[in-house]
């Protein structure tokens, strides 16, 4: 936003002043302790507020080094009071600034403390710098961050699935970055990376690598470019998957009629086993609790699988295939294919029907042993190693219990309700 000199003298005069006056006393900094893109058009910055009862804090931005005469314009204004925090049920709030161009997250309802601002709009492959100031209110009084930059870059693809699909080929899934033209597979084996695939696509999310070596065991990694100013710019390297190209030996009921979909076929089946594989090879280390290990399949699926809207008669969404290899089930797929995971992590697991006593008697779920204690998982619901006091007296929902561990009463320390995709 340019300045009307007209109206932002004083703040201007107050600005020029800051960049001349000693440091503060620490209870009165305004600390932008780093600066980051966090793709193409965002830069998110990590502030840490004073406590102060009244003012306005201001974000300015320049499109060059203030030190060599780049001019800071105020973009946004942050009242410490007047505008309308909200909260989604987690762990922070959320305002927007005066000119809704800054975003702003807090611990509480409160701007002071650790706060994150993120300024959106901006251009790829620029560099950005900022200020962060504090009018008080009723005086001249102005307290001046440090000065702090950020250049906008590609986002780094995130990769949802990579397994084998067969012993000579993995297949690879991963989010779109916005502005991105296309992207680069890369494969690791003997200490050595090599690009193995380019995808000129920036829309592209998926690909099938064929003709990879059978019973080896390799690393990899994609990465996304974009052009702009007539120079090809590129992200890291996003974080690897170890694939083995062997026959998977991961344990569980991989049979006719198993509980993961008894319609499941031998190829199916195969398929799920892969792609369990997968998971366990690269997100279960040495050493890990019960508790790390479900919450790692527990996040892994509600990362990997959306609700299948269409029905559960559609793409297997009712059997552990639906959920782990095309990636969207309903509530029996979601149930199957966490029992396909924790069978293969040796965490003790039911598949579970409600009965006809339940608010929905439709619904599926699991059962998981944590810490010598057995806990209701419901991960298309979100439901979190939660007890039979909550799943039954809040949430209504009724099972037949014979043949089945006792759950316990209260839920887990760690337990709860997970409100979005973790």
């Amino acid at each position: 936003m340019k300045i009307r000199w007209e109206k932002y003298f004083l703040t201007v005069f107050l600005m020029m002043f800051c960049f001349s006056v000693p440091v503060f006393a620490q209870e009165n900094k305004i600390i932008i302790r780093k600066g980051s893109s966090i793709g193409s058009n965002t830069a998110e910055l990590q502030v840490t507020l004073p406590e102060t009862s009244s003012g306005t804090y201001e974000v300015y931005r320049a499109a060059k080094d203030p030190k060599n005469g780049g001019k800071f314009a105020l973009i946004d204004t942050l009242p410490l009071h007047g505008r309308v925090w909200t909260n989604n049920g987690g762990n922070y709030w959320q305002m927007t600034g005066s000119n809704n161009k800054i975003i702003c997250l807090a611990e509480d309802s409160k701007l002071q403390g650790n706060v994150i601002l993120y300024d959106t709009g901006l251009s790829l492959n620029k560099v950005y710098y900022y200020q962060i100031v504090l009018k008080k209110s009723w005086s001249e009084d102005v307290i001046c961050s440090n000065v702090v930059s950020v250049r906008t870059t590609l986002a780094v693809p995130q990769i949802l699935k990579c397994y084998a699909s067969s012993n000579t080929t993995v297949k690879m899934t991963w989010e779109r970055v916005p502005k991105a033209l296309g992207y680069q597979i890369y494969r690791k084996y003997a200490g050595k990376w090599t690009r193995i695939k380019t995808i000129k696509s920036g829309s592209t999310t998926s690909v099938s690598l064929t003709n990879q070596a059978s019973g080896k065991t390799y690393l990899y990694s994609i990465r996304a470019y974009s052009k702009t100013g007539g120079k090809v710019i590129y992200s890291s390297l996003s974080s690897t998957r170890k694939i083995s190209l062997k026959s998977p030996n991961v344990s569980g009921a991989y049979y006719t009629g198993t509980v993961y979909g008894p319609s499941l076929n031998a190829n199916e089946l195969a398929d799920v086993r892969r792609v369990v594989q997968s998971f366990k090879d690269n997100y279960i280390r040495k050493g890990m609790s019960d508790y790390e290990k479900v919450l790692s399949a527990f996040q892994y699926i509600r990362s990997n699988c959306n609700y299948a809207w269409r029905g559960w008669q559609y793409n297997r969404a009712n059997t552990a295939w639906g959920a782990l290899v095309y990636g969207e089930a309903q509530c029996s797929g979601y149930a199957r294919g966490m029992k396909a995971l924790c069978d293969a992590i040796d965490i003790p697991c039911y598949y579970v029907h409600a009965n006809s006593k339940a608010v929905n008697p439709s619904h599926q779920w699991n059962q998981v042993k944590v810490g010598g204690k057995w806990y209701i998982l419901d991960a298309q619901g979100g439901f979190f190693l939660v007890g039979s006091r909550l799943w039954q007296n809040s949430m209504g929902m009724y099972w037949d219990q014979s043949g089945l561990p006792k759950v316990s009463t209260s839920s887990h320390p760690n337990g709860g309700f997970a409100s979005s995709e973790m």
